[in-house]
């Protein structure tokens, strides 16, 4: 019980918790606001170095080496006896990554919340309505909500499931890597106008929901030969 209280209910609470803070305050817009130059009609570090190629294109290309490395040793593993301890861990990861993005990218389909950059608010031509707003039939769908490239860095919380049998301060390490990644990402959206800080909250929480149902699935019961948690 202690545990789904810790890893579940909680951090659900919070999330919903901050979730409403941000409708009821307008922050998302405010925050965003902060990125925008209503003088030249344009996104500061929209087109920067940093923000498109540094966090968006090679951020992308870093997940998905990590998922076909992942791959590549799953195959190995049928191929080389010392692999095959670790079959379930490769499993796990691919998993991971392939649902964490899949989802999100599924939901964004059919949220119809819009980006930033569509918006009246910064120059673009769709009025705003915060995700709890019931958006008239008759305008544009959005396909902005959840945050899809801070999807890819949060999948990476996988890494906190994947040593919370074997250490748990290795663990904490995991933790951080994943959520650090993850707001990396969704920063480098947020400067763009292409999501709101809102957007990429809810993909942290489907990213842990998902890592966390992965891992009580079918890892934690092939973790107990790796076992040593401090």
């Amino acid at each position: 019980m202690r545990f789904w209280l810790n890893h579940v209910v909680y951090p659900f609470l919070v999330f919903c918790m901050l979730l409403l803070l941000f409708s009821i305050t307008n922050l998302d817009v405010t925050i965003s606001d902060l990125f925008f130059n209503h003088t030249l009609h344009k996104w500061y570090y929209g087109e920067s170095w940093w923000s498109v190629t540094l966090i968006h294109i090679w951020g992308k290309e870093l997940i998905a080496a990590i998922f076909i490395l992942s791959l590549l040793g799953l195959g190995l593993s049928f191929s080389f006896k010392r692999l095959e301890d670790l079959r379930c861990i490769f499993v796990y990861i691919i998993l991971t990554i392939l649902l964490a993005t899949g989802v999100v990218t599924l939901l964004k389909q059919y949220s119809n919340i819009d980006c930033p950059w569509d918006l009246s608010l910064f120059s673009g031509t769709r009025p705003y309505y915060d995700i709890f707003s019931d958006k008239p039939d008759n305008l544009a769908v959005g396909k902005c909500f959840p945050g899809g490239h801070s999807s890819g860095g949060f999948s990476l919380l996988f890494l906190y499931f994947l040593f919370l049998d074997y250490k748990k301060s290795y663990a904490y390490i995991g933790l951080f890597i994943g959520l650090t990644m993850g707001a990396i990402f969704g920063f480098g959206q947020l400067v763009r106008g292409a999501h709101f800080v809102s957007h990429d909250m809810t993909s942290a929480m489907i990213c842990w929901l998902i890592a966390l149902l992965l891992y009580k699935s079918f890892l934690h019961s092939r973790m107990k030969r790796f076992r040593n948690t401090d």
